[in-house]
């Protein structure tokens, strides 16, 4: 994956960055998402403008840092939370597994920003510290 070394400062055009294709070398994430990586992972931090296809669906996973989600285009829909749309803003606590995600019929597109490591887990592989959505009341 591309990314934008992160100096002290500087503009990020986000128009002018490629979109790369989400690759899971696990398989655990099937394709169909796509992400503008805006910041170098290496910085140990995530920044990333994502694109789901329309009815994409990803399974249900869970991160180890804090994840903010802004949404910008179409529906972005969470099992177990509801639907998303432009200009809303979903946050999940670093260590909680969620719900499987799912774009709309138009697909969808957000940006994602990551307090830290972006790992994706599987709840069922690797038990979240936190706990599951399916199982934790007020996540």
């Amino acid at each position: 994956m591309t990314a934008n070394p992160l100096d002290q400062m500087q503009v990020i055009h986000v128009d002018d960055q490629p979109w790369v294709e989400y690759e899971d070398e696990t398989g655990f994430i099937p394709p169909g998402a796509a992400v503008k990586p805006l910041v170098d992972p290496e910085s140990g931090h995530t920044f990333m403008l994502t694109r789901f296809a329309p009815n994409y669906r990803a399974p249900s996973h869970w991160h180890p840092s804090d994840t903010i989600y802004i949404i910008t285009q179409g529906e972005f829909s969470v099992e177990g939370e509801g639907t998303y749309r432009p200009g809303d803003v979903r946050w999940v606590r670093g260590g909680t597994a969620y719900g499987s995600e799912s774009a709309g019929p138009e697909g969808c597109q957000f940006y994602i920003v990551s307090m830290g490591p972006f790992d994706v887990n599987d709840p069922e592989a690797d038990a979240p510290p936190r706990g599951d959505w399916r199982t934790v009341k007020n996540v």
